[in-house]
């Protein structure tokens, strides 16, 4: 019996009839790559992990391994959304924009301000996200989620229980993206080269107003400072007005008090 035969026995009589034995080392590695080539969709290292039968500790440093083994080829293996998906070479886009030719997504100004606003200040409500833009923003949230980049994270507490909003994991992806984190800030915003200029204009089908971009973020964070202040205000004049009613009752029990005590005189 050869040492195959003994190990699938073996596994057999320890997880049951017929159970496998689960890979490891470099089977494992090839069994991971196939894993993340047939799936559409980026996988997480948990989900690689369950697949394989292996722990995320056996599969974290083999998927490291697969990321340096494609870094210089055609195809390369990257972390976006949480997952690990395969994809063409970014240097290789022009070429194979021409095989595949794929229809793009494309994007109003109005759905790319609203979902500007939704990635940057989520979680957040349409009403927060009108205020920031300062027209209805029902129409473009619709298109964004119909489209999977954005999704409905609850309701908020408040009167009226409006609808919570955020990206998803598609926004992440559609972006390149492994995390929010990854937003680029304003200044790297305005120092994007005409590479990448050109990268966003491709992928959303609208040119990049970096002026109107600055002036839109400046516009942003100066109305978040005016709610901020407003808030501040709010609670000041609340706890005033608290501290005050305090005051009227305890006069009003000391008049109670002495006119309890003028009774008892007379």
């Amino acid at each position: 019996m050869t040492q195959t035969e003994v190990q699938s026995e073996n596994g057999a009589s320890e997880n049951g009839a017929g159970a496998r034995i689960a890979p490891s080392g470099e089977t494992l590695k090839n069994v991971l790559e196939s894993l993340i080539f047939v799936s559409s969709r980026p996988v997480t290292p948990k989900k690689l992990a369950r697949a394989a039968r292996a722990t995320i500790a056996e599969v974290q440093p083999l998927l490291d391994e697969l990321v340096a083994d494609y870094q210089h080829r055609g195809v390369h293996l990257y972390y976006v959304a949480g997952g690990y998906q395969f994809r063409s070479a970014r240097e290789s886009a022009d070429f194979v924009k021409t095989l595949v030719a794929p229809k793009p997504i494309r994007l109003t100004r109005a759905q790319l301000e609203t979902l500007a606003i939704v990635a940057y200040r989520q979680p957040l409500t349409r009403p927060e996200v009108d205020d920031v833009r300062g027209v209805d923003s029902g129409s473009s949230l619709k298109m964004l989620t119909d489209r999977g980049l954005v999704k409905i994270l609850g309701r908020k507490d408040e009167p009226g229980r409006p609808l919570v909003y955020g990206t998803t994991p598609g926004f992440l992806e559609f972006f390149g993206l492994s995390g929010l984190k990854d937003l680029p800030t304003l200044q790297e915003f305005s120092d994007l080269t005409d590479e990448h200029k050109a990268l966003f204009e491709q992928k959303t089908g609208e040119s990049i107003d970096v002026a109107a971009a600055e002036l839109a973020a400046a516009e942003a964070m100066e109305q978040a400072e005016q709610e901020l202040l407003a808030e501040e205000e709010a609670a000041i004049a609340a706890a005033a007005a608290e501290a005050s009613a305090e005051d009227e009752d305890d006069e009003l029990e000391e008049d109670e008090d002495d006119e309890d005590d003028e009774d008892g005189e007379a």
